[in-house]
């Protein structure tokens, strides 16, 4: 694109500038923009400036006081002191002209934004800007600064002002703050503009007094509208200045009763309501207690009383929400004051505040006052809590009215948390439906705390509610009842002494009502009740007479499409923390899972929870033979799933639709959708798989058991039947993996299983012998999908390795080394699989951290120098896992010993061939090559090696001063002076940032910017 030329005379400028403002292509504009712009920057900047200011056109005006504050940004230290005196007189008669000559008011701003930037970069020779300012407006002339000395007091000067020029002096009063405000006050460059700025503030309250003046038409109205928004812009601004400066603070708060008699007027309500309500909330000690006096008879008055009114019942107008958010804004304010005092004015403001929790309309959506008002109550709560347990709280003569209001707020509350009739949910949109569900959860978190002040009364409380609510079938209540009851499990579920209460709901007719499945007992309510079983289970362990009761609720609504997940999870959740007291009822758990997998499909994570469940009542069975009759039980329905799944892989043919085995292998939500049969036969293997693994979770002992680490082996089982099992898990787990050899997910469900028995020190069908599960990783090939997950499992399992008795731990680790170091060597390179080599590495440094001697006796010798080059090329790449992995590896080699003579040698022989590429590895990594988040973790092995090898500097010199040193930013003495500061830290933390500081000197100053 080619540039245009710059103009040769003022009118084709102008010419440009209007061009600005009509319509033409993007590239036109930018093409003009582009033009402007060097003109502005050029040095006839200035005078341009002057030639346009005096156009009749708006836009041209606006963009020579444009082309001023350009001007002064880049070029006012070329102006000596008397030009600048010169250009401000000239601004300030521009801003008067334009008041004269019909300017827009953009323009006049504009002229006042290039005062402000004239200010900001010679703050010294026009320090009482504002005074100057309005001196300038009441005489009608610009006049030298130093005229001041004969000009009123500023109070006088601002009673002359018309309407006009007071508006343009409280624009010039807000843009001087709000611009100063942007610049940094910690600045050197900036100390002299925010000292400036204070000394104006005198100034400031004497123009903003005038104009919080009673107005005496629209006009008026209007500046006092602007009056409030500078007024709020120097608040903010002071609650910025470091221990705000008594000369700033104390001329604003002498305008604060004005700004009060501005509620008066319904025009102003919205911005003087939102002024108080910032300032409460965010600098709340601006305001004295004279001016809290003011503000709480403002509430107590009937103008309030009409306001609240209209919060409460007034459809949710705009000036409603104002002022319920302006009275929470002054209750968060003082909230330790309402609490505390038990005066009437303090009573009824409280009673008001509890009031806005009851407003008109659905919470959130229609109400919008709800959930500010929820978090004031929160407040207040804690308030209470501090002051009730606090040491230096004497008397508490307070509590009994405080109780009160909190009884208010939580009967408010639990009506409001009520669901809306369907019909009316259904219109909602998305957000207003997640508002509603995250309102009732700060609910909850409100009634926790509450708890802790009433306890057992809170509980009593919800109890009768739910009591009186099933009396009268309110079903909303009696969801809302049962709801916050919920919310309390944390509190009580695990104490029995609030277990009488909860008794109250369970003896009701609670578990008939929640079965009624054609009844009118909405669905709310149903999916509220089963939660509220599953965060009780702790009372029905204590309460076994309800257990059934429970139970037989959940599993009828198990094949519900809305409640099946929740019922499974809380027959998870219910036999596993009731396991001890169901071991008898362990077959009919399997019959029942029996008759509902026949049944209609059941969804499959449903299923897993189910699984698991009646595992871990299996679990619990003390008797041996007993426990393991009634795994083998469940385990032969997974069996026949299996050998199905296999079966059709192998005989397509036999596929029927119509019988619910084959039918597991369908998505229930999409029946009408077949997939290939070979996908049927993967999908009913997984199924069974996932369900064996929730077997095996559920296997787990829940129990901490002592190991005896002298032991020479684990406790092995000498029943037959077991081994059996044990076997046919193996066979059958290899053989599906075998059938579906390109499932990554079933290779990732296998491990899972694997995994399970990894932390039990107890016999158990999963805790399979060390040699079968290290049978399992050196089968596997590298096609193998999921590789990944094989190696972290195989670290996992040489963890459980270590708790356990030591005698073949090195033969395993044996067996093991190998074949991971070949799947790392049939990498083609590092990054082609990052989970692997990432794991493949971890492995090997938690195999040498215990077992050093393994290590170095790998045959051939060839796969343990792969592996030493091949981490280095890790330590050296890109990847950030894996190259963590790697230094997490060299940190451990480093500093690697061992008591046998022989070995140690070997490893310091090893260490003489390797420090110096470690050394240099190290070296390219911090000379500019690892990102900046690395470089933590690469001081690691640094460290290590200055404190741990005598012939690390030696090895770092050669590294920091070879050829292939990524930098050229660095002189060599800045290197010997790194490598000094390296050494002589001895591996302290002061090492990291040498580290990064010759990182970033390494990468140029480009990168500074992260220092």
């Amino acid at each position: 694109m080619e540039h245009l030329p710059l103009p040769s005379s003022l009118a084709e400028v102008e010419s440009l500038i209007r061009a600005l403002y009509q319509p033409n292509a993007p590239a036109t504009i930018a093409q003009i923009q582009e033009v402007l712009q060097r003109l502005q920057k050029s040095p006839q900047g200035w005078q341009l400036a002057q030639s346009l200011i005096v156009s009749r056109d708006d836009n041209i005006k606006f963009y020579a006081a444009l082309t001023v504050i350009v001007k002064l940004n880049r070029d006012s230290a070329s102006l000596t002191d008397d030009e600048a005196k010169e250009l401000l007189q000239n601004i300030v008669s521009w801003v008067l002209q334009s008041l004269v000559d019909g300017s827009s008011a953009f323009v006049t701003k504009k002229l006042c934004s290039a005062l402000i930037t004239f200010f900001i970069h010679f703050p010294h020779l026009w320090p009482l800007c504002l005074r100057h300012f309005l001196y300038c407006l009441d005489i009608g002339r610009s006049t030298p600064v130093e005229s001041l000395d004969d000009a009123l007091q500023t109070n006088l000067i601002v009673g002359n002002l018309d309407r006009r020029k007071l508006t343009v002096a409280i624009w010039f009063a807000t843009t001087l703050v709000e611009e100063v405000g942007k610049t940094d006050m910690n600045s050197p460059k900036y100390v002299q503009v925010h000292e400036g700025l204070i000394k104006n503030a005198p100034d400031v309250s004497c123009l903003l007094a005038r104009g919080f003046s009673p107005p005496q038409d629209s006009t008026g109205t209007k500046t006092q509208g602007d009056t409030l928004s500078c007024f709020q812009a120097w608040i903010l601004y002071a609650q910025r200045v470091p221990s705000s400066s008594d000369l700033l603070v104390r001329p604003l708060r002498e305008l604060v009763d004005y700004s009060i008699n501005c509620f008066a007027d319904e025009e102003l309500f919205q911005a003087t309501a939102e002024l108080f309500s910032d300032v409460l909330t965010n600098y709340s000690s601006f305001f004295t207690e004279a001016h809290y006096n003011s503000l709480s008879s403002l509430f107590d008055s009937d103008w309030a009383a009409q306001h609240y009114e209209q919060t409460i019942h007034g459809s949710h107008q705009e000036d409603g929400i104002s002022f319920g958010l302006l009275m929470l804004a002054y209750g968060d304010a003082k909230v330790h004051e309402l609490m505390a005092r038990i005066d009437d004015r303090s009573s009824r403001f409280l009673q008001r505040l509890s009031g806005l929790l009851a407003a008109d309309g659905y919470l959130v959506g229609e109400d919008h006052v709800f959930v500010p008002a929820l978090e004031f109550w929160s407040t207040f709560v804690e308030t209470m809590i501090d002051s009730t347990y606090s040491d230096e709280e004497q008397t508490q003569n307070w509590r009994p009215l405080a109780d009160q209001h909190l009884k208010t707020v939580i009967m408010n509350c639990w009506r409001k948390v009520q669901w809306p009739p369907a019909e009316v949910f259904a219109e909602w949109d998305s957000a207003e439906r997640a508002g509603f569900g995250d309102a009732r959860k700060d609910v909850a978190d409100m009634l926790q705390s509450v708890f802790t002040l009433n306890g057992v009364s809170l509980l009593s409380f919800f109890a009768d509610l739910f009591l009186q609510s099933v009396a009268v079938q309110s079903w909303a209540e009696v969801e809302a009842s049962v709801f916050c009851l919920g919310s309390l499990s944390d509190c009580v579920s695990d104490n029995a002494e609030f277990d009488f209460e909860l008794s109250k709901v369970f003896a009701s007719p609670f578990f008939e009502l929640l079965g009624e499945t054609h009844g009118p007992i909405p669905l709310r309510l149903r999916q509220t009740g089963l939660k509220f079983i599953e965060r009780y289970c702790e009372y029905f362990e204590r309460h076994g007479e309800y257990l059934p009761h429970a139970l037989n609720l959940l599993f009828a609504a198990v094949n519900d499409p809305v409640l099946g997940g929740p019922s499974a999870r809380a027959i998870s959740t219910l036999c596993s923390s009731c396991r001890s007291i169901l071991t008898g009822e362990a077959g009919a758990f399997i019959r029942q899972y029996q008759t509902i997998r026949s049944g209609q499909a059941l969804d499959s994570w449903a299923e897993e929870k189910i699984i698991l469940a009646i595992a871990s009542i299996i679990q619990a069975i003390t008797d041996d033979s007993r426990r393991l009759e009634v795994f083998e039980e469940l385990y032969a329905i997974l069996r026949k799933d299996f050998e199905r799944s296999v079966q059709l892989k192998a005989q397509p043919g036999i596929l029927n639709l119509t019988d619910p085995d084959f039918l597991r292998g369908v998505e229930p939500s999409k029946p009408q959708v077949v997939p290939a049969v070979e996908e049927i036969a993967l999908q009913i293997a997984l199924r069974a798989l996932r369900c064996l693994s929730s077997m095996a979770k559920g296997m787990q002992d829940v129990k901490e058991n002592i190991v005896d680490l002298d032991s020479d082996s684990r406790p092995v089982p000498t029943n037959s039947s077991f081994t059996d099992i044990q076997s046919d898990i193996t066979r059958l787990l290899a053989e599906v993996q075998r059938t579906f050899s390109y499932s990554g997910e079933v290779v990732e469900v296998i491990c899972n299983i694997y995994r399970a028995g990894f932390s039990e020190t107890d016999p158990g069908p999963f805790v399979f012998p060390a040699d079968v599960v290290t049978d399992f990783f050196v089968q596997q090939p590298f096609e193998t999908p999921r590789l990944g997950t094989l190696l972290s499992t195989a670290c996992s399992f040489i963890g459980s390795l270590y708790r356990g008795p030591k005698t073949f731990v090195p033969n395993h680790l044996a067996r093991l080394l190998p074949w991971v170091i070949s799947l790392l060597q049939a990498l083609q390179v590092p990054e082609s699989d990052t989970e692997v080599t990432q794991n493949g590495i971890i492995f090997v440094d938690r195999l040498m951290s215990r077992y050093p001697e393994v290590l170095f006796q790998l045959q051939p010798q060839n796969m343990l120098e792969f592996f030493f080059l091949f981490s280095l090329k890790v330590l050296d790449g890109k990847e950030p896992l894996p190259k963590n992995a790697a230094a997490d590896f060299w940190s451990g080699f480093i500093t690697l010993k061992s008591e046998d003579p022989g070995l140690q040698e070997t490893i310091s022989n090893a260490m003489g061939h390797l420090g110096p590429l470690v050394a240099q590895s190290l070296v390219q990594n911090i000379g500019g090559n690892a990102a900046r988040s690395e470089l933590d973790k690469l001081s690691d092995p640094l460290k290590k090696l200055v404190t741990n090898q005598v012939r690390a500097q030696s090895w770092l010199e050669q590294a920091l001063f070879h050829e292939s040193f990524p930098s050229k930013q660095v002189t060599p003495q800045e290197k010997t002076l790194f490598l000094r500061k390296i050494v002589g830290l001895r591996g302290s933390r002061a090492t990291n940032q040498v580290v990064r500081e010759f990182w970033l000197a390494c990468r140029g100053s480009n990168f500074t910017y992260v220092s």
